[in-house]
């Protein structure tokens, strides 16, 4: 597990394998260590974003792309 540093505070992450999927997913997790949103890296093709349908504050989510992003 690692940590993202944010302008107000921090939030947890950590790396997640799935068979049925060819790259890696990045799962930010709540305080509460529920998931808040996944970023998938695929082997080939684009970074998604996967908020649940929950509202993510943009702070966050771009954190997240940008570790995502440093894993290609």
């Amino acid at each position: 597990m690692g940590t993202l540093t944010l302008e107000h505070g921090i939030a947890e992450y950590q790396w997640a394998t799935d068979v049925a999927f060819d790259g890696v997913r990045l799962e930010i997790l709540a305080p509460e260590g529920d998931m808040l949103f996944e970023v998938s890296v695929p082997e080939g093709g684009s970074i998604t974003v996967n908020t649940f349908g929950k509202e993510v504050a943009a702070d966050i989510v771009i954190a997240a792309i940008e570790l995502a992003r440093g894993t290609r």
